[in-house]
């Protein structure tokens, strides 16, 4: 018995950090995702990931965002920012702020205008 050659690999997701919704495909976002989304649409600033748990109504905001540029944005989409800060306990921290690029916004509004909402 001969022993098989070996095969081209080919990845299953080309890309998948920075992949978008294809053009014509509807996109599904949770309630949490589409305030979040709606959220970062309404301004040209910055939104604290403490914002961004408050606006989705949970506490796993970079999970959101995460999400949000694999459905939509892709990851150059989203800029995240850290900043130099220091806690009520006197100690530094690097809390994040996120907001979208230009060409994530592009893609925001096209997925948004055909967006369906999941549960």
């Amino acid at each position: 018995m001969k022993t098989p050659g070996p095969t081209k690999a080919e990845p299953s997701a080309p890309n998948s950090a920075n992949s978008t919704a294809e053009a014509n495909k509807t996109v599904a976002f949770t309630p949490r995702q589409s305030r979040v989304m709606d959220a970062l649409l309404q301004t040209d600033g910055w939104i604290s990931r403490e914002s961004v748990d408050r606006i989705a109504g949970a506490s796993n905001g970079p999970q959101i965002i995460l999400e949000l540029r694999r459905k939509v944005t892709g990851h150059d989409g989203i800029e995240m920012l850290k900043s130099d800060a220091t806690d009520r306990d006197g100690k530094t921290c690097k809390p994040g702020r996120y907001r979208l690029t230009s060409t994530g916004r592009q893609r925001a509004l096209k997925a948004m205008s055909t967006a369906a909402e999941v549960a």
